[in-house]
């Protein structure tokens, strides 16, 4: 048997030949007869050459990475279109003329301007002046319900998805059964703490994979704006 007869009876199994072409990229261009010739199985049921079958895959990675570049400029455009309506807030915010009024703001442009269902701040302090706005944002020094948030403000990181239900009733009372979704964001003073609530109708708005940045910035404003009128002994 010779040569020719022998390399006919060798039978090559599939890692073998990815094996050779991985190690020989230039295997095709050398031999580019092989790579017209060679006929791909389509889903069609129709066969198309090797080249076609590459060119349709590269146009179809090439749609997702156009979709890919079209999400991240969504992204970005939202992103920043969320950053100047949160500066907007902080400034309206600082033009406030006292906790009633700040607490006010903080309510109404969160809702009309970020499409929220319910807001709530909960200070655990006392106002500072015997004049100041009492109302139930001043929820009282080492009150019981302050437990309920301990984790999150000592973090001092926001946190998304489902409110507790405790946490719900103390922050909404009865207001609060629609709620599917919420952000809790800590609020600190020097010797004070709180928390502002977010919530939504929308199971899906608050979710506990999402972005709270810029809500963690908010926290620190409004806890900066509302340091003059709490007790910080």
């Amino acid at each position: 048997m010779n040569d020719t007869e022998a390399n006919k009876n060798v039978t090559l199994t599939q890692q073998e030949v990815s094996d050779f072409l991985l190690s020989n990229p230039d295997f095709f261009i050398e031999n580019p007869e092989i790579l017209r010739a060679i006929q791909v199985p389509h889903v069609s049921g129709e066969a198309v050459s090797l080249v076609e079958k590459q060119l349709s895959l590269l146009r179809e990675q090439n749609k997702k990475t156009q979709k890919q570049l079209h999400d991240l400029i969504e992204v970005a455009r939202q992103n920043e279109e969320l950053a100047r309506r949160m500066h907007l807030l902080s400034l309206t915010l600082m033009d406030a003329a006292e906790p009633k009024n700040i607490f006010e703001t903080l309510y109404e442009n969160l809702k009309e301007n970020f499409k929220v269902d319910h807001v709530a701040v909960r200070l655990f302090a006392d106002p500072a002046f015997v004049d100041t706005y009492a109302g139930p944002e001043f929820a009282g020094v080492d009150i019981p319900e302050q437990g309920l948030f301990d984790s999150l403000i000592s973090k001092r990181i926001p946190i998304s998805g489902k409110l507790k239900r405790q946490q719900q009733v103390f922050l909404f009372d009865d207001d609060g059964d629609d709620i599917a979704s919420a952000v809790i964001v800590p609020l600190h003073g020097k010797a004070w703490v709180g928390v502002l609530s977010i919530a939504s109708k929308d199971l899906n708005r608050f979710t506990e994979t999402m972005g709270v940045e810029l809500l963690a910035n908010l926290g620190e404003i409004l806890s900066f704006i509302l340091k003059p009128w709490i007790v910080e002994n």
